[in-house]
Parts: C-alpha cells; structure tokens; sequence
C-alpha cells in the first residue's frame, strides 16, 4: 500500500524536515508520494515540492481538492470548485501526477437530507469538472466517493464508472472534534469501505482513503487491499507531544502535556522492544520528548513500516500487538486483523 505523506506544512518547516531526514541517514524515502492543497498552500511550499521533491528527488505529486476546507466552511463549495476549475486549467499548474476532483464531505453531524445534498453536490460537480479539464487532466483525475448509505456510495461508483476513471478515494469516515475537525473510523464508515471494496474487486480502479492514518487503521486497509492513504497525522500528533509506533496508537511523550500522563523512557523502550521499531529519531528519548521535529520524524518512520515492516510479523503476531494498545481498531477490524 503505497504511503501519500500530505503536506499542510510551511516551506520553512518542510525544509527542516527534508534536512533532518537527509541526516538521519535512512535510506527510505517518506517523501516517495506526496499530497498538497494548492488552493491552500504558499507559493513557496508548492515551489519546494515541485522543485526539490518531485524534480530532483522523483516524488509522485498529489493535488488535493480541498474539499476539507469545505468541511470546515472556510469555503463555500461553489467557491471551491470555481477556484480548483480555475487553478486546474491553467497550463502553469499541470504538473502534478493526480488530481482530486472537488468533492463536499458529509459529517456526522448531518441530517440524511443534508448528506444526501452533498452526494448529490459531489457527482455533480465530478462529472461537470471532468467535463471541463484538458485530457492532461483527465487522464490523472480522482474522484471522491462520498455517502453514509450504500445507495449514497453506489450512487458515486455509477457515475465515476461512466467517466472511466482508474482511480478513486473514499472520504465519508466519522467526524468529532469542533466544527467536525477530526475523521475517525466508526462501524458505519469501515461497512461502506468494505462495500466499496467489494464491488471494485476486479475492474482494475485502483482505491485511495483520504484522512485517517493511524497504525493500526493503515494495517486494516493494507489487509482490505487499499491501493493508498495519506497521512497528516504523523505531523498533527506530533505538534500535540505525541507518537506512534508500527501497528500501534499515539502515546504522548512530552512531559509539556498537562491534559494527559506521558510515557517514561522505561516505558517506551517496552513498546520500542516489542514493535521491533529502531530509527534515528527516537534513539534519544530526551530529543523525540522535547524536539517536534524528531517526533514528526520518527511518526513517519513508523507509518513506513507499518506498511512495509523491515521484519515481516506473522498475522497473529501484529493481531496482538493491535490488541494489547488499539482495543477500538481491534473490535471494528478483528476478522481482517485474524485473517479470517
């Protein structure tokens, strides 16, 4: 499953990240795929990921729609597909390998009718932007299946199916948090991801999750066979004092935190032993504790290797690990978690 690192981030910041990875010295590369919201992002962000990233270091470019920042109502949903329409027809801004179409994201605060609105809103507009994008375009556009009903879902899979498209995401997973900030993953959302799953199987549409990337929830999709994710929360979690491990949930580590208790040193090498996780970001536990760009560091490290774990781990194994720190993950996932 193929890791797409958003970047919400300022191009001070992305070049300090770039510069403390290259030190670190690890020949993985985080940056392989990479997500950005150009409606959003500065022009010198978007210039450092087109230059440094995708032209000197071959990275794959995703454009995001925005259409979280609809969610947010920072922006009308007119308004966003106006601009995105605008953004994607001038010829100065086609080099991205993907384009998200615009799509309006449900929350779970919604009545039926308004989620209905919003699905209407979505295949709508994907088929009039569609319309509208040169073949450059077309040819690398994503749709956005949104819904919290089955019909809702099909009903998105329909229409993008006539656009022949090779490529779509999902977008309707719970929301929490004020104004509907947070996506999380609650019963209704992994039944309709699974729904979607199956009736994909075997037409060749490769199926991409937007917004939610925790381990344990990575290691599900990988075993639902989603092609794609991308993944902020490795920098979100690490502003709030927090880390992940491979297959396994935050835990703060940053004694700065006074809403929640913090890991000691003894307790987060256990977790380190029994993950397998090694990295130079958290060698020294007194840096990852007090230094976020170590911890943003180190997150992505063990996003990687929930992916594509450096020691493979028998089924069984990862089930437990997801068991003994992630009993929600576990519950929602247990028969993929088993194999079964």
């Amino acid at each position: 499953m193929q890791l797409v690192t958003s970047l919400t981030v300022d191009a001070s910041l992305l070049r300090k990240l770039l510069a403390l990875w290259d030190a670190g010295g690890d020949s993985r590369n985080p940056f392989e795929a990479v997500l950005v919201t150009p409606l959003f992002s500065s022009p010198s962000t978007l210039r450092l990921i087109r230059e440094e990233l995708k032209e000197k270091r071959g990275a794959t470019v995703y454009f995001d729609s925005g259409g979280y920042y609809a969610q947010q109502g920072k922006i009308a949903f007119d308004q966003l597909y106006w601009e995105l329409r605008d953004y994607y027809l001038n010829p100065d801004n086609q080099w991205a390998d993907w384009y998200v179409l615009p799509d309006h994201v449900p929350v779970s605060t919604d009545t039926p009718e308004v989620v209905d609105e919003k699905v209407n809103d979505t295949v709508t507009a994907a088929r009039m932007f569609f319309a509208e994008m040169p073949t450059r375009v077309q040819e690398s556009s994503i749709a956005v299946i949104q819904g919290h009903t089955m019909d809702q879902l099909n009903r998105c899979m329909e229409v993008f199916r006539k656009l022949a498209l090779g490529y779509v995401g999902f977008g309707s997973f719970g929301t929490s948090g004020s104004n509907d900030s947070i996506n999380k993953v609650d019963a209704r959302s992994v039944a309709g991801l699974q729904h979607i799953v199956r009736e994909l199987a075997g037409q060749g549409i490769k199926l991409h999750t937007f917004g939610v990337s925790t381990p344990p929830l990575i290691y599900a999709l990988q075993r639902l066979g989603i092609y794609s994710f991308d993944s902020l929360a490795w920098q979100r979690s690490a502003g709030y004092g927090k880390v992940y491990m491979p297959f396994m949930r935050a835990y703060n580590v940053s004694h700065r935190s006074t809403r929640n208790g913090a890991l000691t040193k003894e307790e987060f090498e256990l977790i380190r032993q029994r993950t397998g996780h090694r990295c130079p970001f958290c060698d020294d536990f007194h840096q990852l504790s007090e230094n976020r760009l170590y911890r943003s560091l180190h997150n992505l490290v063990a996003v990687m290797e929930t992916v594509s774990p450096s020691d493979k781990l028998s089924v069984q194994a990862t089930a437990g690990l997801i068991a003994w720190k992630s009993q929600r993950y576990y519950k929602l996932f247990e028969e993929i978690y088993l194999g079964t």
